[in-house]
């Protein structure tokens, strides 16, 4: 009996790159004995509630598209009792998440490697009443990945990122949060916040491999205090680029959750999607909730 693979494809991912390569994928999943049903997203929530409709049909969902699309079928799989296994096909402009797992950015060859790979647990996490897969953020450059229009995405790829994260650093406001995590509780103002599952976000912040597991339980949290001087403050990004964190200004935790409460309402970002505006945000890892192939 044939295997079923569902193929979930944004059209409009990244550089619009799904058309051409749709049948090669196709038949590179047919050739190894899988019944594929073609899924194209035509609005959004599309892959998140085919996954929650007919998820639990298939042995396999494959994601083709961007970290959005990708986000999406994540909400869908934790919303299944017993989710089948999953893998992504990059298609997008930054690919955070397909960095992180080292699955190769050429189509088939990130084809072949779901088709050879291996099932792993990986955990998901909660934000309020939403899933996410690699990161929930506030504060600098992180809204980037949806700020930047679709047609530029297309024309300039991860330059746009660049080019709106330097429209955005011009004026960097600072959030007051109060932060519980770890038995600890700390108020301040911060320029951002990061919980991630990830070594890459928005092709900026980066963390040691090495050093981070996709299915052990914690999220990385790392929480940057507004050091009021722009000098100090190139200093610190610098830092970060590098995965050094000074205490006086950085905050970096291992946390399973976290609670964020503010006065003010802050917007946050998702898998590089509009989270929303919150005054209050529990984050809580879903340890191995999911099954990654690859």
């Amino acid at each position: 009996m044939a295997k079923k693979l569902l193929l979930i494809v944004n059209p409009n991912a990244g550089k619009m790159r799904a058309g051409s390569a749709l049948l090669d994928l196709v038949s590179e999943f047919s050739a190894s004995k899988y019944e594929v049903t073609v899924f194209p997203t035509a609005k959004k929530s599309d892959a998140m509630q085919k996954v929650i409709k007919s998820g639990m049909g298939y042995n396999l969902i494959v994601c083709y598209g961007g970290d959005g699309t990708l986000s999406e079928t994540v909400n869908g799989l934790a919303q299944l009792s017993e989710p089948p296994a999953f893998g992504f096909i990059p298609a997008g402009t930054a690919n955070d998440f397909a960095f992180t797992v080292g699955m190769p950015s050429d189509i088939i060859m990130a084809a072949k490697a779901i088709i050879h790979g291996r099932n792993r647990p990986l955990d998901f996490g909660t934000f309020n009443n939403r899933h996410f897969i690699y990161v929930a953020a506030f504060g600098m450059f992180t809204s980037v990945s949806y700020t930047v229009p679709q047609d530029m995405k297309r024309t300039f790829g991860h330059l746009a990122y660049i080019m709106e994260g330097i429209k955005q650093a011009v004026d960097i406001p600072s959030e007051r949060l109060t932060v519980n995590y770890n038995g600890k509780t700390v108020t301040d103002d911060f320029i951002v916040g990061l919980v991630t599952n990830s070594t890459s976000v928005a092709g900026m912040f980066k963390l040691d491999k090495a050093k981070v597991k996709l299915n052990d339980g914690m999220f990385e949290m790392t929480l940057v205090k507004d050091p009021k001087n722009p000098v100090l403050l190139s200093k610190i990004i610098m830092d970060l680029s590098m995965q050094k964190f000074d205490p006086n200004y950085v905050i970096f935790e291992r946390v399973s959750e976290v609670e964020f409460d503010s006065q003010a309402p802050i917007a946050w970002c998702l898998d590089g999607e509009d989270g929303g505006i919150h005054n209050k945000a529990v984050i809580t890892n879903l340890h191995k909730k999911g099954i990654i192939r690859i």
